[in-house]
């Protein structure tokens, strides 16, 4: 339940950092799932897997922010997101994590906001302290366009 004074929220590892996100956002972690890579694909998209007869699309934040490849572990989970853009064709997107998602109840008080990084590229939206925790937010919509923009031509 949110109330005005409060939002339910995810704090999920990355590799090299920490990403928040609001519970409404998320539909559902998945493990272990069959990873079909996408040919001509940028580094970001790391390819599709199928839930819930559909072809789920999977983002690679490590690989945006700049991680590279020979330093992100295998992971095999994934947050299922709904696409907040409502796009064409793209009404769920999965993120590759590290972390199992830690549920949080944040209140203002909880929230620091904080700097962006000067190399911070665009599917960082914020920095923020998220109950003592360093985090980033997505840039959703900049990630769902480009994800759409990618689709389009594979």
């Amino acid at each position: 339940m949110v109330n005005n004074d409060s939002v339910h929220a995810f704090i999920i590892s990355l590799q090299e950092q920490n990403l928040v996100l609001p519970q409404s956002a998320v539909v559902e972690v998945v493990t272990q799932q069959v990873v079909r890579e996408v040919a001509g694909a940028p580094s970001w998209l790391r390819g599709v897997f199928e839930w819930r007869q559909s072809q789920v699309p999977i983002v690679s934040l490590d690989t945006l922010l700049g991680v590279p490849r020979e330093r992100q572990t295998r992971i095999n989970r994934f947050v299922v997101m709904h696409g907040v853009e409502r796009l064409p064709g793209l009404d769920y997107y999965a993120l590759q994590v590290r972390g199992i998602p830690h549920p949080v109840k944040l209140t203002p008080a909880d929230i620091q906001s904080l700097p962006r990084r000067e190399d911070d590229p665009t599917a960082v939206a914020a920095r923020v302290r998220a109950s003592g925790v360093l985090c980033m937010i997505p840039a959703f919509e900049g990630i769902e366009h480009m994800l759409q923009d990618v689709l389009q031509v594979l």
